[in-house]
């Protein structure tokens, strides 16, 4: 279940980012010890990342950045075109999975901050950009999923016979949860956004790689049993990274 690839970086300090076609000014490299070769990633608010093996040399992550420009630039365009009219700074924040919608208040602060008071959302930052925005917004949305996300884990254990040994909270940029061989749960806090079902679904999931640790017949049939929609679902998560909020993006 996947997102994707950059913009711009002068422009990352302004509320509206701003993209010139052709112009990959700056990148982040992402060290992988999983990775075989290199590859782009371009987020949908614009910022690169490459991803490289280790060891990669600097020469050649260069070379491969720039025989990669023209298609860069073309998918930076595609998401700029699709989400023109997305705030980066947002106005409202609705939580689909847990029936909140918060309104956002923003203040200046010496440091970077969010918290919840009733259905307002108070935000402060040394700046309004996204660079102090955005982690504040994601460090809460993290603090917050903890709490949902663990009573929902808990509910489908006992409903599922499936206990993890530990559960994580993150903000993964390409998938919605993972599951390790010593039995660790990963979700994403973004689900959140999502409907109770889809939320519901990422956890069943999820708990059912602790019995088949890969996606066999036997593992789908242990998922269908506990959520036979399970198709549907699925389909539309994994096309929901398109409208997934530019603000859970890591800015480059």
């Amino acid at each position: 279940m996947r997102a994707s690839l950059a913009m711009d970086s002068l422009q990352l300090n302004h509320p509206r980012l701003q993209h010139h076609a052709g112009d990959v000014a700056e990148w982040r490299v992402r060290v992988s010890k999983r990775a075989r070769n290199l590859r782009i990633q371009v987020f949908p608010y614009g910022g690169v990342e490459i991803v490289v093996p280790e060891r990669t040399r600097q020469r050649d992550i260069d070379d491969f950045v720039s025989r990669h420009r023209d298609w860069i630039s073309r998918t930076q365009n595609e998401y700029l075109a699709r989400r023109a009219n997305e705030k980066y700074l947002p106005d409202e924040i609705n939580l689909r999975a847990v029936n909140e919608r918060l309104r956002l208040v923003y203040s200046a602060g010496a440091t970077a901050a969010a918290r919840q008071a009733g259905d307002t959302l108070l935000v402060c930052a040394p700046e309004k950009t996204i660079q102090h925005v955005w982690p504040a917004l994601q460090g809460w949305l993290k603090r917050k999923a903890r709490k949902h996300l663990s009573a929902e884990l808990t509910y489908l254990s006992r409903a599922t016979g499936l206990y993890p040994s530990r559960l994580q909270v993150r903000l993964q940029q390409t998938r919605w949860g993972s599951c390790s061989p010593t039995g660790t749960i990963s979700l994403n806090a973004a689900v959140l956004l999502r409907s109770p079902e889809e939320m519901r679904y990422v956890v069943i999931h999820e708990l059912c790689h602790l019995r088949h640790l890969n996606h066999s017949r036997r593992y789908w049939q242990l998922v269908e049993r506990h959520e036979p929609a399970y198709r549907d679902i699925d389909g539309r998560l994994a096309a929901a990274w398109e409208s997934t909020p530019l603000w859970l993006s890591k800015p480059v």
